[in-house]
């Protein structure tokens, strides 16, 4: 068996020499940290504060904290290493000489002795002065209380498009009844009140949508004089009220309302003006029981519709405007509840637009011309019920209330609308009236292709119901043809 060579290890090793020569590193570092914590750093504070002169570092306070010079030896001596120093060395430049009196004190008069305060100390072998303060007491001045500049009205919305306007107004349109029909409407006017009439109210037995939610409400305050009525909001609202108009409707102005049967849209009107205590307009609201806002461009309610007459008579209607809106519901008041008179106040005001016409002798039956605002064939505004029985006989009552009736006449295919036995309106279905143009019943015409021929015009296209409304003139459609001409006051 052949013997296994080994060569002998070396000793010490490389590892062994590194071990060693970290020991020796970290056993220096901490000898000397330790001795320097022992020794040296006591003997650098001592010999410090030795050479520190206390006398010359206190010099600068104030002359109740200043130190004799026996004091500061005093000091210097128990730090060690300044016993021996010179104090005239030591002293301080600064002296300190006693104000010199202008004026002798009188020797026999005492002098009350004033007592000095706690931050105020007097010099060494000095009497004590009292200082003069600079603060200076101002007598009280009268205050003048500040003047509040008066705050107007708020400012007032923006024109802008009807769309855009009615956007504004719509979370404050108010619609009454239920089902698909729509009796009346109204408008939230404050947080809590909506304005609508007393006929659209007692329609609705007092439910309403407002914003898509139906709310509950009570009538607070009503005026039969006008058909007004305040309402109050049983809770909380879930819409926004509509701005009150600081204008009144003028003459041949255009507003906007919505359509209760087309949600989303709205219907166009045309103002005539201010009639009596009424407005006056052309158009259709949606609303027999009236109620239905009338917005301007800027989203303001500038008139209430007041309830039709008849859904089949004359699109010519009647509104509150915006100023006794605004005094009804500033005033809340709550009397006259009674029953309304909407048909007499729409007879009072269009009236007032048609001159009564003299007695005549019967007229020949060869005129069959249509003049807007004035008369269809022989047979003008303003004619009386007595002279119109006196030529065409007693007729065929289709409706009357109050002041209000429409006769219709079929001989010549005639319909009167009379207020107060004064004819206000005269419509046609017969094709021998003819307006300018060769225009008739039975044309085939649409509401768009005549308001470039009747101007100013509006149009209206709701529940199967196309109409062109003319100062003077109105033309109903059917299936694209003029079914109807009538002549009604300017």
């Amino acid at each position: 068996m052949a013997a296994i060579s080994e060569e002998p290890e070396e000793y010490p090793t490389k590892d062994d020499l590194i071990r060693a020569g970290v020991l020796a590193l970290v056993t220096g570092v901490f000898g000397f940290t330790l001795t320097y914590a022992l020794f040296v750093r006591p003997y650098r504070q001592g010999k410090s504060l030795a050479g520190l002169d206390r006398h010359a570092a206190e010099s600068s306070q104030p002359a109740a904290y200043r130190q004799t010079d026996q004091q500061s030896i005093g000091y210097a001596g128990s730090y060690g290493g300044s016993s021996g120093v010179d104090p005239e060395k030591r002293k301080s430049k600064l002296e300190i000489k006693p104000p010199e009196r202008k004026q002798a004190v009188a020797q026999n008069v005492p002098t009350p002795t004033p007592t000095p305060s706690a931050t105020s100390l007097p010099l060494p072998d000095e009497a004590y002065k009292q200082r003069e303060s600079n603060l200076r007491v101002r007598a009280p001045q009268p205050q003048v209380a500040a003047v509040v500049a008066p705050t107007g009205p708020p400012p007032r919305p923006s024109e802008t498009s009807f769309a855009e306007a009615w956007q504004r107004a719509s979370p404050g349109w108010i619609t009454f009844g239920g089902g698909l029909r729509s009796g009346g409407q109204g408008v939230q006017v404050s947080d809590s009140h909506i304005l609508t009439t007393i006929s659209a109210f007692r329609s609705s037995g007092g439910q309403c949508m407002l914003a898509g939610t139906r709310v509950s409400v009570t009538m607070i305050a009503a005026d039969g004089r006008q058909d007004l009525a305040l309402l109050q909001i049983q809770g909380p609202s879930p819409g926004t009220s509509v701005p009150i108009s600081p204008e009144n409707p003028g003459n041949d102005q255009n507003f906007i309302c919505g359509d209760p049967h087309n949600l989303g849209r709205t219907l166009e009107v045309r103002s005539r003006g201010q009639t009596g205590p009424c407005c006056a307009f052309d158009g259709y609201t949606g609303a027999a029981d009236g109620g239905a806002p009338l917005i301007n461009n800027r989203g303001e309610l500038v008139a209430l519709s007041l309830p039709r007459p008849a859904w089949g008579g004359m699109s010519w209607s009647t509104a509150i405007p915006a100023s006794a809106c605004k005094a009804f519901v500033d005033s809340h008041s709550a009397g006259g509840a009674s029953a309304p008179p909407p048909t007499e106040m729409w007879v009072q005001a269009i009236k007032t637009r048609v001159s009564i016409q003299p007695d005549r002798d019967t007229p020949t039956r060869s005129n069959a011309k249509v003049i807007p605002g004035q008369a269809l064939g022989n047979y003008p505004l303003g004619l009386r019920l007595e002279q119109l029985r006196k030529e065409l006989g007693q007729g065929q009552m289709l409706e009357q209330k109050g002041g209000y009736c429409r006769i219709l006449y079929s001989a010549p295919r005639l319909t009167f609308t009379l207020a107060d036995n004064v004819v206000v309106g005269v419509e046609t279905d017969y094709s021998f009236y003819t307006l300018d143009g060769g225009l008739a019943v039975g044309s085939t015409k649409e509401p768009s292709e005549l308001t470039s021929v009747f101007r100013p015009s509006i149009t209206h296209d709701a529940d199967n119901l196309e109409s062109l409304a003319s100062p003077g003139l109105e033309i109903l459609f059917n299936s694209g043809n003029i079914a109807t001409i009538r002549v009604i006051p300017q």
